[in-house]
């Protein structure tokens, strides 16, 4: 795992970077569940890598725009107005 120096203000390349951090801590967790004898402690990093696959996936789905939260408002369907007399 190493971090990268990004030397430029583009988002979306610190996210890319951030989303390959994360991805490489979740797979060090998996791949160390073998040297813990105690049942809680492969639990606490099974949970981890769970939660760190979360946020790759959020920083992937950000980078990518994949999810609609990302995407551009001239991308979205119209936006309903929130009043809700209309």
């Amino acid at each position: 795992m190493e971090l990268h120096q990004i030397n430029n203000t583009n988002p979306l390349e610190h996210a890319k970077n951030i989303e390959d951090i994360l991805g490489s801590l979740k797979s060090l967790m998996r791949n160390e569940i073998h040297v813990f004898h105690d049942p809680k402690g492969k639990a606490l990093l099974e949970t981890s890598a769970e939660v760190l696959g979360g946020l790759e996936k959020a920083f992937h789905d950000f980078v990518s725009k994949d999810a609609e939260v990302w995407k551009e408002e001239s991308e979205e369907s119209p936006q309903k107005s929130s009043d809700p007399w209309d």
